[in-house]
């Protein structure tokens, strides 16, 4: 009887072991996915906003950028389409031409504050993917 006592203490000690390592080695699992998508994620979602200036000044890049400005008046042409909109912007630094292909913005209006996502191209144009626009001040309260 001795001898079944002394052998039921190790096979139970054996599952408590296992059981742990397999808890470890899933959690360790677990953060390094997670871990893996956060690094992953984060240079996609990250943007650089650049005036006009520096945007000019570095060249064409394949990076992706956000730059804003002033639309300068009497720039903006709009191929229905085609759904091709071209326009500039402007600081007080310089202006830059804008390629957007989608659809027109509804407040796209001359001397309206934009900011352009996208790439500066190597044409010296720069080819937007997304066009945010700031709202007109008549929607401000007075």
């Amino acid at each position: 009887m001795a001898e079944l006592r002394s052998a039921s203490p190790p096979r139970a000690q054996e599952k408590r072991t296992g059981g742990r390592r397999k808890f470890i080695i899933g959690g360790a699992i677990i953060a390094l996915v997670v871990a893996w998508l956060i690094y992953s994620n984060i240079g996609g979602s990250s943007t650089y906003y650049m005036t006009v200036e520096e945007l000019l000044a570095e060249g064409p890049s394949d990076r992706l950028v956000r730059c804003t400005g002033f639309v300068v008046g009497q720039s903006i042409e709009w191929d229905p389409q085609q759904m091709v909109l071209r326009f500039e912007i402007a600081d007080e630094t310089g202006s830059l031409p804008v390629l957007y292909k989608g659809p027109r913005p509804d407040l796209l209006e001359d001397g309206t504050q934009a900011v352009v996502e996208g790439r500066y191209a190597g044409a010296g144009v720069f080819e937007a993917t997304s066009v945010l626009l700031k709202c007109p001040s008549k929607y401000v309260e007075e």
